[in-house]
């Protein structure tokens, strides 16, 4: 997986999603609040319909006010949204302004439409100078997303108390459609670069995806264009801009908004209609939007880190194994010092020196004797956690897959991969404030797939996994699939719940030759065990487990990445 950049909402955007919200929820009734981060804060509007909620967030990276679906309860007890649910309460949404070509929207309550405003949620998108402001009806700051103080910005320092300024103006000048295509022109080219700088430079509201909305219609010939000079840009391509160009400013005047998915950038919000999307709701497309790239992140970040943590564990413990096998290879002599004092005890008359010097030779060789066995128990302690660390590798890995699994799905895993990692690998306490609430036997959504009689195939994405689909959720009647002698993903044929045939039997040895370390070979010696045939081995890692009997079978890999194909 890419570190994905995200789009971010630009004004077009902004004033697309301001325009719908105005039809959706002005007016309504605020109804709730909560704060899931320290940047993003949730509310909740009830209207005649329904209740909405949107999200408003002014992280750096994607500062955004977008529709959600209705979200789990999390983070009211902080600060900023018990603050929020205390002066908004009983209030009404009347009004959701934005003016001109700025990135500001004021959310403005009063206790019914028609009165006078009491309160105004105030949000600035403006990347890292992002932030949300709630004013009270004389514009001081009652409360903040986040303090700005003087070391921070001389130019604009607010915080709680302050009576609310507005940012500086915008430079730069106004686009109009009144403009003529050689006014337009001679503007841009007035002080020659390339062409996204001069057009960033020239006029306001202008964000790098819009720059490339207006160059063209795919990626490719977009930024070919908008890296060109503009002395060297060809007459006709000006024109194809100006065109462009002005059906943006036609759809911005006239609230002509439709989203896209399929432009020059991830979305579209203006422009030619697109029939599969053409009753989208467009903040609700973009909540979804920001939120699998959020999510995407989050998976990257982590998966970065637990490879790397992973990687160092590894590397430090084949240094210890090849130090403990160094120095067994240095104590190997006690056999000799053995030996030696044995030559000189069988001598027909020792000297009381030689039988002190075959005493201590007999001491020295029992201490290495000692110390050889404590090394090779440090030996193999050292090898089981390589392996055990080989395992947390290939289930990192193995998440990262199937591309279809729902994104909140792989989160949830590689979270709980990370808690094992670090509970049973990189050891680390865990704070209160950050404590997991999910209880270990709560997994994360396991990975299933239908067999060909429609039987459940369970797959285990980490070892709390493992452990549930096979020792305290399997049942008797079930069989349960892994890789033999080598790291690999538990698997269970739930053929407790109905009749299986010998399909069945080899996919569910396909999947266990593909969710293991041996993966690469064209066949995978595959033990197949009755369910009720697993015992726990105690002190190891959950889901290690010993078995009674069982069949081998030959797994092949290409045969289930072919199967996860067509599905």
């Amino acid at each position: 997986m890419n570190k994905a950049p995200i789009q971010i909402m630009d004004l077009t955007t902004l004033k697309a999603v301001v325009f719908e919200l105005n039809q959706d929820i002005v007016p309504s009734r605020f109804e709730n609040a909560q704060q899931i981060d320290s940047h993003t804060l949730q509310l909740g509007f009830r209207t005649l319909e329904k209740l909405t909620w949107i999200e408003i967030s002014w992280l750096a990276e994607s500062p955004r006010i977008v529709e959600i679906p209705p979200p789990k309860r999390y983070g009211e007890k902080s600060t900023l949204a018990k603050q929020l649910k205390h002066l908004l309460v009983n209030l009404a949404l009347v009004k959701i302004g934005q003016t001109g070509f700025e990135r500001i929207v004021r959310f403005q309550f009063s206790s019914r439409p028609g009165k006078e405003i009491e309160k105004e949620v105030v949000v600035e998108l403006m990347g890292r100078h992002s932030n949300i402001l709630l004013l009270d009806r004389s514009s001081k700051v009652v409360a903040l997303g986040k303090q700005i103080k003087e070391n921070h910005s001389r130019l604009r320092p607010i915080g709680t108390g302050d009576i609310y300024k507005s940012p500086p103006v915008l430079k730069g000048l106004v686009p109009k459609i009144s403009e003529s295509f050689q006014t337009w022109k001679e503007n841009i080219c007035l002080v020659p670069s390339t062409f996204k700088n001069c057009l960033k430079d020239t006029y306001q509201g202008i964000s790098p995806a819009l720059t490339l909305q207006v160059a063209g219609n795919n990626y490719n010939d977009a930024n070919y264009i908008i890296n060109q000079s503009v002395t060297s840009i060809e007459l006709k391509t000006w024109e194809a801009i100006y065109e462009r160009w002005t059906k943006w400013l036609i759809d911005v005047e006239n609230n002509n908004y439709t989203i896209n998915f399929n432009g020059p950038t991830d979305f579209v919000v203006w422009g030619e209609v697109n029939s599969t999307v053409e009753n989208t709701k467009i903040g609700l497309s973009l909540g979804i939007y920001y939120s699998n790239k959020i999510i995407d992140r989050k998976i990257y970040s982590i998966r970065e880190k637990l490879k790397y943590d992973l990687q160092k564990s590894k590397d430090d413990e084949t240094r210890k194994l090849e130090a403990q096998r160094l120095l067994i290879k240095n104590i190997s002599e006690y056999i000799t010092m053995q030996n030696k004092a044995n030559n000189i005890l069988t001598l027909k008359s020792p000297t009381k020196n030689q039988i002190v010097e075959a005493q201590n030779l007999f001491k020295e060789a029992k201490r290495k004797k000692r110390s050889r066995e404590a090394i090779l128990n440090r030996v193999e302690f050292h090898k089981k956690k390589i392996s055990d660390i080989e395992y947390f590798e290939l289930f990192l890995d193995s998440l990262m897959y199937e591309e279809d699994e729902a994104n909140k799905n792989k989160l949830d895993s590689i979270i709980e991969l990370k808690e094992e990692v670090e509970e049973y690998i990189c050891i680390k306490k865990k704070s209160s404030k950050f404590k997991s609430n999910r209880k270990k036997e709560q997994a994360s959504t396991i990975r299933e797939i239908q067999s060909p009689s429609g039987l459940k195939i369970q797959i285990g994405s980490n070892n709390r996994q493992n452990e549930l689909i096979s020792l305290k959720k399997g049942k008797k009647g079930d069989l349960w699939f892994h890789a033999q002698e080598t790291p690999g993903s538990h698997v269970v044929l739930k053929s407790s719940n109905g009749l299986f045939d010998d399909k069945d039997i080899e996919l569910a040895a396909d999947l266990a030759s593909f969710f293991s370390r041996a993966k690469g070979n064209k066949l995978t010696p595959i033990i197949m065990v009755p369910i009720e045939n697993l015992q726990r081995i105690s002190g190891s890692l959950p889901g290690t487990v010993s078995h009674r009997g069982g069949k081998v079978l030959w797994g092949k890999a290409e045969r289930a990445a072919k199967y996860f194909h067509q599905k």
